[in-house]
């Protein structure tokens, strides 16, 4: 892949690994398009379990034409194998803020005699039949996937950014409060549960090896699935690692269009993650089916209902052996003061 330039923000810090005695620098930034191809993966798959079920509807209703499918089917999974993706889907590397726009250009004006080359490192020889008619005319290939990643954008995908938008500049900070603390290894090490740092770099799910050496390490942060994970390694200036942004689309309402943060008192005052728990609690619930319904892992729902019960909006209280959260008396005035 091809540097990309670097629109806005672009942090640089270095880490230094005690095993190796080497530099490794790192850098966070904002990459929408791995979010986009990540959702509109995850609506094709139509499992139920990666994204809520209204966006996931809304995705499908503008990714319509048969190339754009046609482009996106081969990199499903398949039953029990982990999905592997060419490089050749982004040809820019995001060593800073890259836009969607910037992105989708590249692929639509690009050749990408690389893909062969690409499906060949993942697959050797044997390439996949599902592969066979992409790699036999990468350029139409390559336009369908900027054509199809263009109308996601402009349908459902640039509202979903921009509507976690606060949530992903918060992330930032994270990274630089983390090294500015010198927790570096502590930031690499909680990106995701799929995700360990170590040594100089990075396992993926236990048993897939990454080693970084001089390169560069670029963390974007994604709106996606919970368990969606994106790391680019065949490029020789940066490792890139896409991870889950835990409650990024837990605003899609369940019914109807989706609450604009914007429009929303009780988010601007709490947060938005937390104003979704506490709408959700009227009637006590276990913090396994909160998570769910918050597309979030546990652990962020249990840390938002933390923070609320310090603040006396939700109480845990014990139902048989169960333990669930609701919502206290000074949790539903706040709600209703506000709806």
């Amino acid at each position: 892949m091809t540097p990309g330039r670097a629109d806005h923000r672009v942090r640089t810090d270095f880490l230094r690994d005690r095993e190796k005695r080497m530099a490794i620098e790192l850098r966070s930034a904002l990459v929408p398009d791995l979010s986009m191809l990540s959702v509109a993966l995850q609506a094709l798959l139509g499992d139920g379990k990666g994204i809520p079920k209204l966006l996931r509807l809304r995705l499908l209703s503008v990714m319509h034409t048969p190339a754009g499918r046609a482009a996106l089917r081969p990199m499903l999974a398949q039953p029990g194998q982990r999905r592997q993706i060419p490089s050749s889907v982004a040809p820019l590397t995001p060593v800073g803020d890259l836009s969607m726009e910037t992105q989708i250009e590249a692929l639509r004006s690009n050749h990408n005699d690389g893909l062969r080359g690409n499906l060949v490192e993942i697959y050797g020889d044997r390439i996949p039949q599902v592969w066979r008619a992409a790699a036999e005319r990468p350029a139409r290939w390559s336009r369908a996937l900027g054509d199809t990643l263009a109308d996601v954008w402009s349908g459902p995908g640039r509202d979903a950014w921009s509507r976690s938008r606060t949530a992903l500049d918060s992330e930032l900070r994270r990274h630089e409060s983390l090294l500015d603390r010198g927790a570096a290894h502590t930031l690499l090490n909680t990106l995701s549960p799929r995700i360990r740092f170590d040594c100089g770099g990075f396992e993926l799910d236990g048993r897939v090896k990454v080693p970084v050496g001089d390169r560069k390490i670029v963390l974007a942060p994604m709106i996606s699935a919970p368990d969606s994970v994106v790391v680019e390694n065949s490029d020789p200036v940066a490792v890139v690692v896409g991870y889950p942004l835990p409650g990024a689309l837990a605003s899609w309402s369940p019914a109807g269009l989706p609450v604009r943060e914007s429009d929303d008192a009780l988010a601007t005052v709490i947060g938005h993650v937390r104003a979704e728990i506490l709408r959700r609690l009227p009637e006590p619930m276990s913090m396994s089916r909160l998570a769910a319904e918050l597309n979030c892992a546990p652990s962020t729902a249990t840390h938002h209902c933390n923070t609320l019960e310090s603040a006396g909006l939700v109480e845990r209280i014990r139902q048989g052996k169960s333990i669930l959260v609701r919502r206290t008396t000074r949790g539903s005035a706040l709600v209703d003061l506000f709806t």
